[in-house]
């Protein structure tokens, strides 16, 4: 799990540290103050080794990567001459990570080139910009006191504009993560689905399921990996019509099931949720991410959200504070991170203070 993220000149953060990570967090703020940002982060840290996150956390927005200057957003105000940075500290286990990802500069769209370009002469910025062709990425990790090890890759608009990637042959990923973004597509649903039916694991999530709809009987997949929900009708529902609510709690839970041992990034974690269904959703999610020792970051804007989060935290009854709500502060291009404890908050809520 982790202790602590360092980011540097990504999206809109120039220069952030976020220390006190417990296994509960939750990132509160206004719109643009960087939450989106911050998962996204750590999702990248948590996948150094694949190209092809950079581009999917793009995709997730709706930007997909069709000229030079598609690479250049992810960059801090947009320039590029300062790689992005980030950095991650996990107790268990004890491992620090880094990752810079740059610019991918060439002269042709079959193959990336290092030339470098010097960007004081006349006309050299506007060639650089418009040879971009991709992203550099290096990362290192180091455990425990072991030799710190590096590896190297490279995402890049090739020919005919399919990407093609350089990945690091040498190195397998043990930290399995999760992005969850506000809207979550049923296809992804109906596979994971499948991996609990393969284990005879159902049984724990039906459970889950029927806090929030009583109707429910059973779930079962159809022709074209289509899940079907038993709500007790003459025939069997579709379960992408069984309502968001519902779509986005398993969705939740499967996540956490995936990636045990792992993280779960959850974006607007209250996006589809009645009030009433969201106190049922963070007892699921503390319970499940308790079993299966999940690291789990969300973020929302809800008050109401804050208060469930808050009120499912004191029935667990957890003493070794695991929950931290973090609430961002975008001043003047500078971000300000306050962070309360499960004590900080509930006196917070119960005094009416404004914690978002």
């Amino acid at each position: 799990m982790y202790k602590k993220i360092g980011i540097k000149n990504f999206r809109g953060i120039t220069n952030l540290e976020l220390n006190n990570l417990r296994q509960f967090n939750l990132f509160v703020g206004k719109n643009n103050c960087g939450k989106t940002s911050l998962l996204e982060s750590i999702f990248l840290i948590s996948n150094p080794s694949n190209p092809f996150s950079p581009v999917l956390i793009q995709n997730i927005r709706g930007h997909y990567i069709t000229q030079s200057y598609s690479w250049t957003v992810i960059f801090n105000k947009m320039d590029i001459e300062f790689p992005i940075r980030l950095t991650g500290e996990l107790l268990k286990p004890k491992e620090i990570r880094t990752l810079t990802i740059k610019i991918l500069p060439g002269k042709n769209v079959t193959q990336p080139t290092y030339e470098p370009i010097d960007l004081s002469q006349k006309g050299s910025r506007r060639e650089f910009l418009e040879n971009i062709i991709g992203l550099s990425i290096d990362f290192s990790i180091s455990k425990n006191r072991e030799k710190k090890l590096t590896y190297e890759s490279e995402i890049w608009l090739g020919k005919e504009n399919k990407l093609e990637t350089g990945p690091p042959g040498n190195y397998n990923e043990t930290l399995k993560s999760t992005f969850l973004p506000p809207v979550i597509l049923p296809t992804n649903i109906s596979a994971q689905f499948n991996e609990v039916l393969i284990k005879k694991q159902e049984e724990k999530i039906l459970k889950i399921l029927k806090t929030v709809e009583p109707r429910l009987v059973d779930l079962s997949l159809g022709a074209e990996n289509i899940l079907y929900c038993d709500m007790g009708f003459p025939k069997l529902l579709p379960f992408s019509s069984a309502g968001e609510g519902l779509h986005k709690l398993l969705a939740i839970i499967l996540a956490i099931y995936e990636n045990s041992g792992g993280v779960v990034l959850i974006d607007e974690i209250e996006n589809g949720l009645h009030y009433s269904t969201q106190a049922i959703l963070w007892e699921a999610v503390f319970e499940a991410a308790t079993a299966f020792n999940v690291q789990v970051f969300a973020s929302t804007h809800s008050y109401e959200t804050v208060k469930t989060f808050s009120a499912a935290y004191e029935k667990l009854k957890d003493k070794n504070d695991k929950l931290r709500l973090f609430r961002l502060e975008n001043e003047t291009d500078e971000i300000r991170l306050t962070d309360f404890n499960y004590e900080m908050l509930k006196t917070s809520l119960e005094s009416y203070w404004e914690v978002r």
